[in-house]
């Protein structure tokens, strides 16, 4: 099964005072191929899933070209965005803190590179740049990993919604982000006087912080860019509700990422929309339509509600999930994937093949679900 590569084709809640919106710039079984079909006005996509690390690309995509990684973590979500002149990753979950290397690292260095360290599971050398990294909310199955892409790569602007989980991992992207010297740090709370953050008992200083708003664009590369459509700081019962939701232009087409962002409890799709979602077909009806759908929470009930899926109209649904239990669920929820069929939605999961993969081809380690359904989206123009 390993030896297979697939290629498919298809056809703020924030309220109140806040600062105006702006522009942020960086810094600086076989193997085959099938033209890809138009998709309306939105380019052309094509898809593989990954069968070893030989089949990830290790150089950038052309000019003009894009690709999209829905990495295998096991269970969380981690979402590589690469142009020709950029990287952006969002989220860096990992099924286990004790892999080595961890899946999303040895991914990472797949694609981009590592520099030579022993946590970063290369022997390669030198320093490697991500230009953005996204943290939809500080759960651990979205951060797990962040502390070391942050010691390992030169992250130029880390993006988070600011609101503090006091945990160890969390403490820990904290004090990876402090010791860095070349990390921007953006968050949508205010930014204390003295630039501290307290998580677990321990003091971070981050010289380097700004706040940032629902509505700012930030500049990705030569054709692409994101928008910030929801961000939300102060502590709330859930973090998944702190999930920030950014739209990804990529040329002509539309990358909608929202974390674990949620309608509410477990509900059919039928239900009405509320929470996060119901902000966003109310505040940003025409910014959440897109092209790809990083399905919210996993596939889980809380989210994905009719009237959500209909305002974002996916052609193509990305749904990244493993064998763990979330409470007493495994992900996703059968209901949501048939929601998502009868949109018209292809959907790309993570967890088809956790059962029936042979450990040897796993990409980041034997151990351990996860590795086995990586996918890059190409976005040709």
């Amino acid at each position: 099964m390993r030896a297979l590569v697939l290629t498919v084709i298809v056809g703020l809640w924030v309220t109140g005072c806040r600062p105006p919106p702006h522009h942020y710039h960086p810094r600086t079984g076989h193997h085959g191929h099938v033209e890809p079909a138009p998709i309306g006005h939105a380019g052309k996509l094509a898809w593989q899933r990954v069968a070893s690390p030989s089949d990830v690309p290790s150089t950038p995509p052309p000019v003009g070209t894009f690709r999209i990684h829905l990495i295998d973590v096991g269970t969380g979500l981690s979402v590589l965005v690469q142009g020709h002149d950029f990287a952006m990753l969002y989220d860096a979950g990992s099924n286990d803190r004790d892999e080595h290397p961890m899946r999303v690292l040895a991914y990472l260095g797949a694609a981009l590179g590592a520099s030579g360290d022993e946590l970063c599971g290369s022997a390669a050398t030198g320093r490697v740049a991500i230009g953005n990294v996204v943290l939809s909310h500080p759960h651990f199955d979205h951060a797990s990993a962040m502390d070391l892409v942050v010691h390992c790569y030169d992250v130029a602007n880390f993006w988070d919604s600011g609101r503090v989980n006091d945990t160890a991992f969390y403490r820990d992207l904290i004090a990876a982000i402090g010791r860095s010297t070349v990390t921007n740090y953006h968050t949508a709370a205010d930014v204390p006087a003295d630039h501290a953050m307290r998580v677990k008992g321990a003091t971070t200083t981050i010289a380097r912080w700004q706040r940032f708003s629902e509505g700012d664009v930030v500049e990705l590369g030569e054709g692409a860019r994101f928008t910030i459509l929801h961000a939300e700081a102060k502590k709330l019962p859930d973090p998944n509700q702190n999930s920030v939701v950014i739209a990804v232009e990529l040329g002509a087409t539309r990358l909608l990422l929202v974390g674990d962002a949620e309608s509410g409890e477990r509900k059919d799709p039928s239900y009405p929309a509320g929470d996060v979602e119901a902000f966003l077909i109310e505040q940003h009806p025409k910014e959440i339509r897109a092209d790809i759908l990083q399905v919210g929470h996993h596939g889980s009930k809380t989210s994905s509600r009719r009237a959500f899926l209909d305002a974002v109209h996916p052609s193509l649904a990305l749904v990244s999930s493993g064998p763990k239990v979330y409470g007493h669920t495994v992900l996703p929820d059968r209901e949501v994937i048939d929601e998502l069929h009868t949109i018209g939605a292809t959907v790309l999961r993570t967890d088809e093949h956790d059962d029936r993969c042979p450990s040897a081809h796993r990409l980041g380690g034997d151990d351990g679900p996860g590795g086995c359904d990586t996918y890059i989206i190409t976005v040709s123009p």
